[in-house]
């Protein structure tokens, strides 16, 4: 059977603009209605911390309490067939953050990421198809990582060494020095290029069948992985390539070469989706990802996580507006924001958000 989670309540103080608010979330699908800029967004926001305490909107900490306050204070209550009930208390400020998970402190992020799977669509995941590569990069990396701690473990170590061996091509350090940090970058940059291609192998399976459930067979999407080194497999062959690119890499302070300048590409059609996807096509090719995402998660924790949707679905015609609806697993809570009600009304706890308040329709 497989396992999922549930938001049952959220309690904020000090939380962008909301002052306090405590949230009954005992249903399968709840939506926050109302025009833009009364705080729905910020409820997601909220509820996608309990993820990877990070916002979905902003890498800055100090951006989220409420102003002219110095710290935020969120309470979750979840249940989990994994864990049962969970209580999470999580505290944030331009100092730093606080997270307590059943009256225990959470001291490293290893221990906490991926523990407690949401998924997030927002309207910014459009920069995934026409933003940088980090961006992309950034994104993966997160999914990946919550799917897999060895994934996590290989990430933080290749940065590491990265950080390391730009330090002294800036202090242009002597070629011994650097072939001995070298020896440590090269295993875990072919291993996190063996963990991306075996996840993003899984992942590009997902978005196809996410994305035909949403807009029919016409246009079949492909997900596709440029690793910076190529065809480079073995330790021995990136190390040669490094040694290759010290010149360049002395002349401009950092590593020029590895994971860490990887891009992912979206196709449509067997075309590059950035450049000839209409904006409607770009919109359900982000939302597709993010339900191969849940599809994802399923497949590698054995639970279905959280959905969350922050008014997605505005740009969409009426068709794959249904189509995204009906393509949501049941199983799964769906917790969502809008300027208008869901074309299927039954079923929802709706509430009204109005300046940071909100009331039960």
């Amino acid at each position: 059977m497989n396992l999922a989670m549930r938001f049952q309540k959220l309690r904020l103080q000090d939380f962008r603009n909301i002052p306090f608010m405590e949230l009954d979330l005992q249903s399968d699908r709840v939506f926050f209605l109302g025009s833009n800029g009364q705080g729905k967004s910020n409820l997601l926001e909220a509820l996608g911390m309990v993820s990877a305490l990070r916002s979905f909107r902003t890498q800055a900490l100090d951006c989220l309490p409420r102003k002219g306050h110095a710290q935020f204070n969120l309470f979750a209550e979840v249940e989990h067939e994994h864990f049962g009930s969970t209580r999470l208390i999580i505290r944030g400020a331009k100092k730093g953050r606080y997270v307590q998970v059943d009256e225990q402190k959470v001291t490293k992020m290893a221990d906490f990421i991926g523990r407690f799977p949401v998924v997030i669509m927002s309207s910014d995941d459009l920069n995934l198809l026409r933003g940088a590569p980090a961006e992309r990069r950034r994104c993966f990396d997160l999914i990946f990582s919550a799917g897999n701690s060895e994934y996590y473990s290989v990430l933080q170590g290749y940065h590491k060494a990265v950080a390391n061996r730009n330090r002294l091509l800036k202090q242009h350090s002597d070629g011994a020095v650097l072939d001995a940090f070298e020896l440590e970058i090269a295993p875990l940059a072919i291993k996190l290029n063996a963990l991306r291609t075996a996840a993003l192998s899984l992942m590009a399976e997902k978005l196809k069948a996410a994305y035909i459930k949403i807009a029919g067979m016409d246009e079949i999407p492909n997900l596709m992985y440029h690793a910076n080194c190529g065809e480079v497999q073995t330790v021995g062959a990136y190390l040669e390539l490094l040694q290759a690119s010290r010149q360049r890499d002395f002349a401009i302070g950092s590593t020029s070469r590895g994971p860490h300048r990887d891009d992912f590409k979206f196709q449509l059609a067997a075309a590059n989706a950035r450049e000839f996807a209409s904006d409607g096509q770009q919109r359900a090719l982000c939302i597709a990802l993010r339900m191969a995402q849940c599809d994802y998660y399923q497949e590698v924790m054995a639970c279905q996580p959280v959905l969350l949707a922050d008014d997605v679905l505005g740009e969409l015609d009426r068709e794959r507006r249904k189509n995204f609806w009906a393509a949501c697993p049941h199983r799964l809570q769906l917790i969502a924001t809008g300027t208008e009600l869901p074309d299927v009304k039954e079923g929802w706890r709706v509430y009204s958000v109005l300046a940071g308040a909100l009331q039960k329709d």
